[in-house]
């Protein structure tokens, strides 16, 4: 048990938004398909200063693109801080899906009222069975894997079309429109 321990380090939740161990980039086998699906991403609100995700535009620390203008963008790609900074950008996300195509990536955390309400409001949801692994490299040369599953939100898209293109999903959600 010693060596999972710091998978239920409560205070990996409380991390804020510029915490060093925040940066987690989308694999390529979940971007190029939400990409494809978008024809582009016009916006990436939450990234590197590289641009990882070839957005058109983008924000990244030290500015807050959760605060910031998206009103440019017809489409959005985030993979918000998984800690309770998330939230902020899950109620940012499903705000802004009220007006263009909003993709999120978030840790599948079921339970959490956010995470129900994102349900509750989003057009369709992919479940990822297999943990994802972020391109990090560890001190031991390993990838940084999630402690946990994901889920993928579109946000006045549908991203159904998705489950066969990214392996591992296993449960989708789509509105009757």
């Amino acid at each position: 048990m010693p060596n999972a321990r710091h998978r239920f380090d409560n205070s990996k939740k409380r991390r804020g938004d510029n915490h060093d161990r925040q940066r987690m980039l989308t694999p390529s086998y979940v971007l190029e398909p939400i990409k494809e699906l978008l024809s582009g991403i016009d916006l990436d609100p939450c990234t590197e200063p590289d641009n990882p995700t070839g957005a058109n535009s983008f924000y990244c620390l030290p500015d807050d693109g959760c605060s910031s203008s998206w009103e440019d963008a017809t489409t959005v790609f985030c993979n918000p801080p998984y800690g309770v900074a998330k939230d902020r950008w899950i109620r940012k996300c499903i705000e802004e899906g009220k007006k263009r195509k909003v993709v999120l990536l978030v840790p599948s955390h079921t339970d959490t009222r956010i995470f129900q309400k994102a349900l509750e409001e989003c057009n369709s949801v992919l479940f990822i069975k297999s943990r994802l692994k972020f391109g990090v490299v560890r001190a031991n040369g390993r990838q940084e894997a999630a402690s946990h599953g994901s889920a993928v939100f579109g946000f006045g898209v549908d991203i159904s079309p998705l489950s066969e293109k990214i392996s591992g999903v296993v449960m989708k959600k789509t509105k009757k429109t």
